[in-house]
């Protein structure tokens, strides 16, 4: 069953049912409340009735009982010795009163139809103390009870009206939404297009909220495609350049180089040479792509040990100085070691490749443990600063392509530093120098990963 028409049968069915509930509340409230006041005013003729006959002479108490028969009513003397005198009643009533009335007053059913009824001891012509039961038909009020019961019906049925119409708008203003979301989205698996959906500006309800979020979810999802493309195009990219200098030299050996030694020298070192860079790019890549797959072998270390480890390789591979300032040489920390060394030696590699200066780590612990990666080398410039965690990423893709860079490093810098729960900083002044800190939060928790420039 559709929604919208759950959305109807439900409303309109509940709806009903609090309509029937009221209408016999108040059908039963007013019946009662009329056959009460019936009664009450019954009784009040049963008291004139009995101060009047004691009034009067007691020759024919029929005179009095007479005067105040109620119409459409029967007035019946019960003596003390518990015999029944002849009912004194109106012409229209043709009922005998039951001997069994055990109640003062009340009502009873007679033949089908209603009596309202009042007993009252009454001084009787031989001064005994006999009873009086006057009692009266309650023809008139049955008839407008009737009338009440088929004006709450046709009243119930008339509310039902615009009850039915306003669930039919309401299940298609509640399910509109929700039919151009599922439209739009077969529209989209259709087409593979991403397309949004139209919400009113003014409207803050639970259904315009709903839009807005399948509209940011959309956005997201185009972000995350076109970044795709734009990784696999700049990947294909990478890769298309290496391979045409392969093709061209291999098309060069196979003219002439086996006749010509130098060049065919030449030929093997450049094929050697994009042979490597290629095969570093690639392994850049399956880094990255495993990157949600990895897993964290969280081990309690001493963080200046691994440091200086790192530090003295990097020394000896480069012949640089790289310079490690602590205040302690003692600096627990809880990581992944491999991927904690990884992480530095690309911080590392990147601080060597573009400075000439040396290069210095220093450690501080005031809050929390910061490890920041120094050098003196030309810098960022300030509009290039928020885009360089981004894959294939270079400030100058000539000068990358000097020191061998894809613009994958901080990238994959950033993913390690996610996986470590580590906050990354960048800092950099153009023709200054840069600066990167890992920060170790108390609990572990990684921080937002963002980027700025001195002085902004």
């Amino acid at each position: 069953m559709k929604l919208k028409n759950k959305i109807h049968i439900s409303s309109t069915l509940l709806m009903l049912v609090i309509l029937v509930v009221l209408a016999v509340v108040i059908y039963f409230s007013f019946s009662r409340l009329t056959y009460s006041t019936e009664v009450t005013q019954l009784q009040t003729e049963t008291n004139a009735l009995v101060a009047e006959f004691n009034k009067v002479e007691r020759t024919d108490p029929s005179t009095v009982l007479r005067a105040y028969v109620p119409v459409d009513g029967i007035v019946q003397v019960t003596t003390p010795d518990n015999k029944k005198m002849s009912p004194i009643q109106s012409p229209s009533v043709t009922i005998e009163l039951p001997t069994d009335l055990e109640e003062q007053s009340g009502t009873l059913t007679i033949k089908g139809k209603q009596f309202a009824y009042v007993k009252a001891p009454l001084i009787w012509t031989d001064g005994d103390v006999a009873e009086v039961t006057v009692a009266q038909s309650l023809h008139e009020t049955t008839n407008n009870l009737t009338t009440l019961r088929l004006v709450l019906l046709v009243g119930t049925l008339i509310a039902m009206i615009p009850v039915v119409i306003s669930s039919i708008v309401l299940g298609k203003i509640v399910t509109l939404p929700i039919t151009n979301l599922t439209t739009t989205m077969t529209r989209i698996q259709r087409n593979g297009k991403f397309e949004k959906l139209l919400i009113e500006r003014d409207s803050h309800d639970e259904l315009a909220q709903m839009g807005s979020t399948f509209n940011e979810m959309i956005s997201l999802l185009e972000e995350n495609y076109s970044k795709q493309e734009e990784f696999v195009s700049n990947a294909s990219h990478e890769l298309k350049t290496p391979l045409t200098v392969i093709g061209s030299y291999a098309k060069l050996l196979q003219r002439q180089g086996m006749q010509d030694k130098e060049i065919a020298e030449e030929s093997i070192a450049a094929i050697r040479a994009e042979t490597d860079r290629m095969k570093a790019l690639i392994d850049r890549l399956l880094h990255i792509a495993r990157r949600s797959e990895s897993y964290v072998d969280w081990t309690e270390v001493d963080a200046y040990s691994l440091l200086e480890q790192t530090v003295t390789a990097m020394n000896t591979a480069y012949d640089r100085e790289f310079k490690l300032v602590a205040k302690k040489e003692l600096l627990p920390i809880v990581t992944d070691v491999e991927k904690f060394k990884q992480l530095l030696y690309i911080l590392l590699d990147n601080a060597r490749k573009y400075s000439s200066d040396k290069v210095e780590v220093i450690v501080e612990q005031n809050d929390h443990l910061a490890i920041r990666i120094c050098d003196r080398g030309i810098g960022i410039p300030k509009e290039s600063v928020p885009f360089v965690f981004e894959r294939f990423y270079r400030v100058d893709k000539a000068r990358s392509r000097d020191t061998g860079g894809f613009g994958l490093g901080l990238s994959l810098a950033k993913q390690l530093a996610d996986s470590l729960q580590i906050s990354i900083k960048l800092e950099s002044i153009e023709h200054v120098g840069t600066t990167v800190s890992l920060v170790f939060t108390e609990d572990f928790n990684v921080e937002e990963v963002y980027s700025k420039q001195e002085g902004l």
